[in-house]
């Protein structure tokens, strides 16, 4: 004859068992490289205080000026990016302008953004699919700002 205490109790334990072994594991998190891959639709451009939002159309010359831009993962913890200005005049010619803007190192910041460095200085951010990249223009020594949205 069964005990009916010890039948329940492992039924207990056995269903306990199951639930947990089939309970969703945690995914682990794709490396900085994968989360920041990717091509960016270019948002805005800014030069010290004053920014254009792309698309832009130049009312005087119809010129409607666009842009993206491309990041490669390069390792877990590196990429490389360009950026393409794109330029379409009234007769629906397009002019593409394309610049490398080499290789960052990717840092996982304490707010969960991806940050991106060139040696020690901070070049960029990345968050919920929108990327900025800043630096100095070596001309007008003003900061340049390129946002895009992936």
């Amino acid at each position: 004859m069964k005990h009916p205490r010890f039948s329940s109790a492992l039924l207990v334990i056995l269903m306990a068992f199951v639930i947990i072994s089939c309970s969703k594991k945690e995914e682990p998190e794709p490396a900085m490289g994968d989360q920041v891959a990717g091509t960016y639709t270019l948002t805005k451009v800014s030069l010290g205080p004053l920014g254009i939002d792309y698309p832009y159309t130049d009312p005087s010359t119809g010129v409607k000026s666009s842009g993206k831009i491309e990041i490669a993962k390069v390792a877990d913890d590196k990429a490389t990016a360009s950026i393409t200005f794109i330029d379409t005049d009234k007769a629906g010619k397009v002019t593409e302008d394309k610049t490398s803007l080499g290789e960052a190192t990717l840092k996982k910041a304490a707010t969960g953004e991806i940050e991106a460095y060139s040696g020690t200085t901070k070049i960029g951010t990345y968050s919920n699919s929108v990327l900025s990249l800043s630096f100095v223009d070596p001309d007008s020594k003003l900061l340049v700002t390129i946002t895009g949205k992936k």
